[in-house]
């Protein structure tokens, strides 16, 4: 997943550097063969309790010492590999041409309405989570979004001062929902491989952003 998201980032030809923050340097191994810089992290923001905004601001100040002084930075997370780098690029398009400060990346829900969320009590007794106002028909109901991980957009003066990516306003920018999973278990990794063989049997060719390098192998990688 991290090459997709690696490929991704460096073939939008956008950044200054791509970066892969983490705790384990074999992952900073596959991140450099990618093409991208490999941060680090401190042992503080290499445990459970360790907040991406925090990984994100130990990494902006990892390239600051550098030199390198972005106007703007952009998150992609590996675990939403179907970004394309085009995905990225009208993202930043809308981002810069509408000058704003934070921009999170968001999907349409289909075919479930978290309005009509429920909850199990003892013995399985349901719940409705946010009350049962909105047991309504479904054409009343106010349209939503998920946001997603793949593409967050930030003015770096901002995303200092405001410590967060969901800064004071965030604007959304969706995209579309296939490309913007986020695997976050077993589940997920199920629909998205479905996806990838679904759209790649619809349009003829697969959904994945072109990786210009051989496969990672911790031998190829040694011997290279």
């Amino acid at each position: 997943m991290l090459a997709y998201s690696v490929s991704a980032a460096l073939n939008s030809g956008l950044f200054a550097e791509v970066i892969v923050s983490s705790d384990d340097p074999a992952i900073g191994r596959i991140a450099e063969w990618y093409g991208a810089a490999f941060v680090l992290r401190p042992p503080e923001l290499a445990n459970d309790s360790a907040q991406l905004v925090d990984v994100a601001q130990h990494a902006l100040e990892v390239v600051r010492r550098r030199g390198i002084e972005p106007d703007a930075i952009c998150q992609c997370m590996p675990n939403c590999p179907l970004v394309r780098s085009e995905d990225i690029l009208e993202h930043w398009d809308v981002f810069k041409k509408k000058e704003r400060r934070f921009q999170i990346s968001v999907v349409p829900y289909r075919g479930l309405y978290p309005q009509w969320a429920v909850v199990s009590g003892d013995q399985d007794i349901g719940r409705w989570l946010f009350g049962d106002r909105y047991f309504v028909q479904s054409q009343e109901l106010t349209r939503t979004f998920c946001p997603t991980g793949a593409i967050w957009w930030a003015r770096t003066a901002d995303f200092i001062a405001q410590k967060a990516f969901y800064g004071s306003p965030f604007h959304l920018a969706p995209m579309d929902a296939n490309r913007g999973i986020d695997i976050d278990d077993e589940h997920d990794l199920q629909l998205a491989e479905l996806l990838v063989h679904g759209l790649t049997a619809r349009d003829g060719q697969s959904p994945l952003e072109p990786v210009c390098h051989d496969r990672y192998t911790a031998a190829g990688s040694a011997n290279g």
